[in-house]
């Protein structure tokens, strides 16, 4: 059961996948990457390459930016 959980974390995700999961629109995804907020993954090169997301890592983002009330 924890394994499994730990592989769930460890997915790996599109751009579509990551802003489906985060619940944001492809701009803001592209400009907490841009601005190294949230880390990514270039897959390819030049202009046929895409980016890719590690699940676990978009967790920890919204962890640290947890609104403390």
């Amino acid at each position: 059961m924890a394994s499994e959980i730990q592989n769930r974390e460890d997915e790996i995700l599109t751009s579509r996948e990551a802003q489906e999961f985060l619940k944001i629109g492809r701009t803001k995804l592209w400009e907490l990457t841009k601005s190294k907020q949230l880390p990514a993954y270039r897959v390819g090169s030049g202009r046929t390459s895409s980016l890719r997301y590690k699940k676990s890592e978009l967790l920890a983002w919204l962890e640290r930016n947890r609104v403390q009330a």
